[in-house]
C-alpha cells in the first residue's frame, strides 16, 4: 500500500493524502468519525490511466487544467498534469512541478484559524506571464437530502455544460442535490462578474462541510454527480483559479490566472465541519 500521511486538526478535522498518487487527499474525517470523502471501488489502480478510469474518490489537485485542451501549442491532459504523479514531500508540505507547462505548485496542510484544515498553496512560473489554472477536486459524499448553500450573496451561475453556457439564477432547486436524477449529473459555475466568498455542503443528518479560500480565488464551480461516473453519489466544490474548467478558455476569456517568474502566487483554502445551523456564509 502507499505512504500515506495525515494531520488532525484541533477541531479533530483528520485528512489524509498519498504524496506518490499526486498528493490525493484519500480521506476527511470528522471528530465523530465521519467519512466526507467518497471512497474508491476501485484500489488497484496505478499511473497512466485516465482520470474516468482512475479512482473516481478522494479530492484531487487539479492545474494547469481541468478539461483537456491546447494552449500555445501544448496539450495540456484531462484533469491537468499532477493527480497522476508523485509528488514531493517535507512533513506536511508537498511540491511538484508541471510536466505540461511551466509552472510548480507547493501545497501546505495546516491549522486554520478556525479551528479546521487550512491548505496553504504556492504557484510558481518557469517562464514570464505563464497562463494558470487550478481547482481543487474534493468529491464529497451527498446523501439525499443534501444542498450546497453559497456565501457572497450569490444569485446567479453559469451552466458550462450547455453550448451556450446560460447564466441561471441559483435557487434552492439547482443547489439540492435531489433535482439530479439518478446516473444524472450538474456542472456549474458562480457568474464570474460574482464572488462566492464559500460554500457549504449540508448534509440531512444535521452536519455541514464548509470551505472558505482567499481572495486570489476568484471562481467557483460546482459538480453534482448522481454516480454518473463517480461509484457515490458525490458533490464536488471546486474553488478555482480560472473560468471555467478548460485553461484554453479560461485565457479566451481573460479569465486564467497570471504566473511571473520570480512572483510566486499564493492562496489558500479552508476547511470546517460546523453543526448545520451554523453553517452561513
Amino acid at each position: 500500500m502507499a505512504l500515506r500521511r495525515s494531520f488532525t486538526a484541533q477541531g479533530g478535522l483528520t485528512i489524509t493524502w498519498v504524496p506518490s498518487r499526486g498528493a490525493k487527499f484519500v480521506s476527511l474525517r470528522d471528530q465523530h468519525g465521519r467519512e466526507w470523502l467518497s471512497q474508491t471501488t476501485r484500489p488497484n489502480v496505478g499511473p497512466g490511466r485516465s482520470f474516468g478510469q482512475a479512482e473516481m474518490a478522494g479530492w484531487d489537485e487539479c492545474a494547469p487544467t481541468i478539461d483537456a485542451c491546447t494552449v500555445q501549442g501544448r496539450e495540456l491532459p484531462d484533469h491537468g498534469d499532477l493527480w497522476d504523479v508523485a509528488w514531493s514531500e517535507d512533513g506536511n508540505r508537498t511540491s511538484v512541478n508541471g510536466t505540461s507547462w511551466p509552472y510548480s505548485l507547493e501545497r501546505t496542510v495546516e491549522q486554520s484559524p478556525f479551528g479546521g484544515i487550512r491548505l496553504s498553496y504556492v504557484a510558481r512560473a518557469a517562464g514570464d506571464r505563464v497562463p494558470f489554472l487550478w481547482a481543487a477536486h474534493p468529491q464529497f459524499v451527498a446523501p439525499a437530502g443534501s444542498y450546497v448553500q453559497l456565501g457572497g450573496g450569490i444569485t446567479r451561475v453559469v451552466d458550462i455544460l450547455a453550448e451556450s453556457q446560460p447564466p441561471l439564477p441559483w435557487t434552492s432547486a439547482l443547489a439540492s442535490f435531489d433535482s439530479v436524477a439518478p446516473g444524472g449529473f450538474r456542472k456549474v459555475y458562480v457568474d464570474p462578474s460574482m464572488i462566492a466568498t464559500s460554500a457549504t455542503l449540508v448534509r440531512p443528518e444535521g452536519v455541514s462541510l464548509r470551505m472558505r479560500w482567499s481572495n486570489d480565488v476568484r471562481y467557483l464551480g460546482l459538480w453534482f454527480d448522481h454516480a454518473a461516473y463517480a461509484a457515490q453519489a458525490v458533490v464536488a466544490i471546486e474553488p478555482a483559479l480560472g473560468f471555467a474548467d478548460s485553461l484554453a478558455k479560461a485565457v479566451s476569456n481573460g479569465a486564467a490566472a497570471i504566473l511571473q517568474r520570480e512572483e510566486p502566487l499564493r492562496w489558500w483554502v479552508d476547511i470546517d465541519v460546523i453543526e448545520t445551523s451554523n453553517a452561513g456564509g
